[in-house]
């Protein structure tokens, strides 16, 4: 069980406190918005962790920094695009802000009062880019890992598709698959390349010099490939 609030603490800006009855210290990250976490002891109080959140602010500050300059910024000129759509921003006359997904577009309507580049409105591009890669990793992903794995001679048993923050993948113990719906903005080959990792993972667990043997043997060019999907971050963009 868990409670969340939102606080504003200077100079740091947006802080969510979750009070987790797991947790027995302060644990505390930023998201890729910027806004900073603390998963909090249920009976730790505000007061504490506004403390705690104080004395971190140097180095909060610093990851939002990198954060800021890692972000992308959506406007008219972006060619963002998922696996299967392309972001389009328009700048329009009525009151709100809307999207329309179809025909392989994600168009983003935005009137013309507001900057596109609040984050608020960054926020709600991000949001919707998010849906739109979730529904797409639900339909692709398990079909591709299946085909690979049939190509390869793999067995998995079940494949999960997940909004994680630090992984584009992981096999478990028992060869379930869970893989992250943001590989939908990789290109094709490091989409292939983290599902044949995983698949690999299925009959070797750890990255001993035989796993990477096996992965070189399906995935040529392999150490190559991992060094191109390090420069990608999972859940900034």
């Amino acid at each position: 069980m868990s409670a969340e609030k939102v606080i504003l603490i200077e100079p740091v800006g947006q802080v969510t406190l979750v009070r987790n009855e797991r947790s027995r210290y302060f644990r505390l990250r930023v998201k890729p918005t910027g806004h900073a976490h603390v998963s909090m002891p249920v009976l730790a109080s505000e007061a504490k962790a506004v403390n705690f959140v104080k004395s971190k602010s140097a180095w909060i500050i610093q990851q939002q920094q990198k954060i800021k300059t890692g972000l992308t910024v959506f406007g008219q000129d972006n060619s963002f695009r998922t696996k299967f759509h392309q972001l389009k921003i328009v700048k329009v006359d009525q009151g709100q802000v809307t999207n329309l997904i179809g025909n392989g577009i994600i168009q983003i309507n935005i009137p013309n009062k507001y900057d596109y580049q609040s984050p608020t409105i960054q926020q709600f591009i991000r949001k919707i880019l998010i849906e739109v890669m979730r529904q797409e990793a639900k339909i692709y992903l398990p079909v591709r890992l299946q085909e690979l794995a049939s190509n390869h001679g793999f067995q998995f048993q079940k494949v999960f598709v997940k909004h994680v923050k630090s992984r584009w993948g992981s096999c478990s113990s028992v060869n379930n698959i869970n893989l992250n719906l943001h590989l939908m903005r990789l290109p094709d080959r490091l989409i292939d390349y983290v599902l044949l990792h995983e698949l690999a993972h299925t009959k070797e667990k750890n990255h001993s010099k035989n796993f990477w043997h096996l992965l070189e043997e399906i995935c040529p060019g392999s150490k190559q490939l991992d060094r191109e999907l390090k420069k990608y971050h999972v859940d900034i963009f």
